[in-house]
């Protein structure tokens, strides 16, 4: 271990590995394994509906909608006319739009792995990079 730290090259290889694992230890988690309950399609359409409703109560939704020109009782009996495959695809592309955890912070997370990596590789090959004005 003492070999390792003391060579030019043990330390440049211990540097990447405590960046890589920096990067992967804070970058956020996408996916969560569990047990999802299976619902009859029925069910699934009250549930996609509740969500929709949920959604619907924000105050910014409820704020654009007004100022588009609808009003909450036009909202409501336009949801009540439509059909569960409907109901379904709006709900996902509210699951889509409105996802947490997207967005700039998880591209500029992106962007600094990637930096910190090529620096890395950089560094492990010998080559310098230099910024100059």
């Amino acid at each position: 271990m003492r070999d390792l730290l003391t060579s030019r090259f043990g330390r440049r290889v211990l540097l990447l590995m405590l960046a890589l694992s920096l990067a992967l230890g804070l970058s956020p988690r996408f996916a969560f394994a569990g047990f999802q309950p299976t619902l009859s399609p029925g069910e699934a359409a009250l549930a996609d509906l509740d969500q929709i409703r949920e959604h619907l109560e924000n105050k910014k939704v409820q704020e654009i909608l007004t100022n588009l020109g609808y009003s909450r009782e036009e909202v409501s009996s336009r949801l009540a006319k439509l059909s569960p495959d409907e109901i379904s695809q709006l709900a996902g592309e509210l699951d889509r739009t409105l996802a947490p955890g997207g967005g700039a912070a998880g591209i500029a997370i992106g962007v600094v792995i990637v930096l910190l990596v090529a620096l890395g590789i950089l560094s492990l090959v010998g080559k310098r990079v230099v910024v100059a004005d």
